[in-house]
């Protein structure tokens, strides 16, 4: 999915100053501060009492982190501790005059359900991760918050934490540093494959969220842990990067992936790594994250790639097609295309168009849609198939129901624009799947997902 994209760092955003609550406390009657001044006389301003305040969050890299040590550094001199729950909850008491203050929690995460989702066998690691606690309130620590800290105080995390000083925090931690490493964070994560961005009016450090599947706090970290591990770098070498204004890949993309049955849509990312090769990551729900990495040729098309049996790359990697081994014979998984492509809602704008259609990841024939809509197939080497009536309405959202002996298939497509060499391209992407899993196909038309890519006509 290969889309020129400028993820340099050298720029600096300017965001809206955050607001941080400075924490007062009030004494005892009268005066306000526990002081009443006599009749007639002038008294100084008094300074008020400290009073203990409580901080908690989550601590979690998508998974909480369940019984992991919190330790907290602050501006006062003071120090705090606590533990996570299985929810990777933890809550510390602190003075109101003890802010700002680092903090870094070590300990293991339940990835129990995580690895029972992608059938994997996993030992649990160690995790250190880092974060910044500026006020009362809510205070998160997590593989984003590390990478917060890392941009905030411009070098590794683990280093900051165990030099900083009660001195220099209060200087550190301001709310125009924060706001200025909030805005450099959100650029570093969209360097990531699938150009990763935060949920509307999450701020990783201070919006509550819950370690669950379906939180989209929670949704983030998983994305991001995906992410992190298809580019092959550790949390450690991430967080060191974003401390220096570096991106994370040399390019990021987003692209859609297309599968059975029913025309299932998934949001892929991809990205060109450090080191120069491709990757993939597919977020399939029937199949299992799926984990892709490869090679470019000089064309921008895919030379090499593994996690598939065979593939199809097109017009600098904007389309393609990726193949399992099923028997020993390659049976098509998905149809990919970049976000670059338009959505074609006309499929009228198809009619007069060759295309060139992949199946299996090979080229199978050719075809053509005819000006009273309806669709010509002619197989490599054979004769024209009768035309097929009605084909546009498989590009409705309900799809079209194919006219089979036994009635149990359904086809569903859509389609895409996109330029290529100062050409407008078309692809169509085709599924056919069973009805429903009681209605038996019996003449061999299973489940298949195809494309088609147009062409100039011989």
């Amino acid at each position: 999915m290969k889309k020129t994209r400028n993820t340099r760092l050298g720029a600096r955003w300017a965001l809206s100053a955050l607001m941080v609550a400075a924490v007062t406390a009030c004494g005892g009657g009268g005066g306000g501060y526990g002081f009443v001044p006599t009749a007639g006389t002038t008294t100084p301003a008094s300074t008020p009492a400290s009073s203990t305040t409580t901080v908690t969050g989550v601590a979690a890299v998508g998974a909480p982190i369940n019984g992991g040590s919190v330790e907290l550094k602050c501006a006062s001199g003071a120090t705090a501790a606590a533990t996570t729950d299985a929810d990777g909850v933890w809550t510390a008491s602190l003075k109101s005059t003890d802010y700002p203050c680092v903090a870094r929690v070590t300990g293991t995460q339940s990835i129990t359900n995580y690895a029972s989702m992608l059938n994997l066998s996993v030992t649990p690691s160690t995790t250190v991760l880092h974060s910044v606690v500026a006020a009362p309130g809510t205070t998160n620590i997590t593989p984003l918050t590390d990478l917060i800290v890392g941009i905030l105080s411009g070098q590794d995390p683990a280093t900051w934490f165990a030099s900083s000083t009660n001195g220099a925090l209060t200087s550190q931690i301001t709310s125009t540093a924060l706001a200025d490493a909030l805005a450099k964070f959100k650029l570093t994560l969209a360097t990531l494959p699938g150009r990763l961005a935060l949920p509307d009016g999450f701020d990783p450090l201070t919006s509550p969220f819950s370690a669950r599947n379906g939180d989209a706090g929670d949704d983030l970290l998983e994305s991001y842990r995906a992410a992190l591990a298809a580019i092959g770098l550790s949390q450690a070498e991430a967080a060191t990067r974003a401390a220096a204004g570096e991106a994370l890949t040399q390019e990021a993309y987003v692209g859609t992936a297309f599968t059975t049955p029913n025309l299932t849509t998934l949001r892929v990312g991809a990205a060109k790594t450090l080191a120069g090769t491709y990757t993939m990551s597919i977020p399939d729900p029937h199949r299992g994250t799926v984990g892709i990495s490869g090679t470019y040729a000089s064309d921008g098309n895919l030379a090499t790639l593994a996690g598939m049996s065979s593939f199809v790359s097109l017009d600098g990697n904007r389309v393609g097609e990726l193949c399992v081994s099923n028997a020993g014979v390659a049976r098509s998984q998905y149809v990919y295309v970049s976000e670059d492509l338009v959505p074609v809602s006309d499929p009228a704008e198809l009619q007069g168009q060759y295309f060139a259609e992949y199946e299996n990841c090979a080229r199978t024939g050719t075809s053509r849609f005819l000006s009273d809509g309806s669709f010509v197939f002619t197989a490599t080497g054979q004769s024209s198939d009768p035309a097929t009536a009605g084909i546009a309405q498989a590009f409705a959202a309900t799809g079209l129901e194919q006219q089979k002996t036994d009635g149990a298939a359904v086809l569903r497509a859509k389609a895409f624009k996109y330029q290529f060499e100062g050409i407008t391209k078309y692809v169509y992407v085709l599924v056919s799947s069973t009805k429903d899993a009681t209605t038996p196909v019996t003449n061999g038309d299973l489940d298949y997902v195809l494309m088609g890519v147009s062409e100039l006509p011989n």
